[in-house]
């Protein structure tokens, strides 16, 4: 008889098959991350999702506590501003009315 065909061989083959949990090397794998595109994330303390996405702009840093609960006045930020001497008001001359 084929062991395959004998549940007594199979039950035998089971048994050998167990192993120890602490030898599994999956378990003492270190877990790593992966971005979007399946790539590795090797700095997870790295927040892709700040405003100035790790740039070096002077006092970005300054209203990261007002950002996290989406307080932040982004219209006063020194890089927003605007000169008031232009509207910045785009006109379309070509546009039928």
């Amino acid at each position: 008889m084929a062991p395959e065909k004998n549940i007594n061989e199979q039950n035998k083959r089971l048994e050998q098959m167990d192993y120890n949990p602490s030898e599994d090397i999956f378990k003492r794998e270190k877990h790593i991350s992966l971005d979007g595109d399946g790539n590795p994330i090797l700095d997870e303390e790295f927040d892709d999702d700040k405003i100035d996405k790790g740039l070096d702009i002077p006092g970005a840093e300054d209203d990261d506590e007002m950002e996290e609960i989406g307080e932040e006045d982004e219209e006063n930020n020194y890089w927003s501003l605007s000169d008031n001497e232009d509207d910045h008001e785009e006109e379309n001359d070509d546009v039928l009315t």
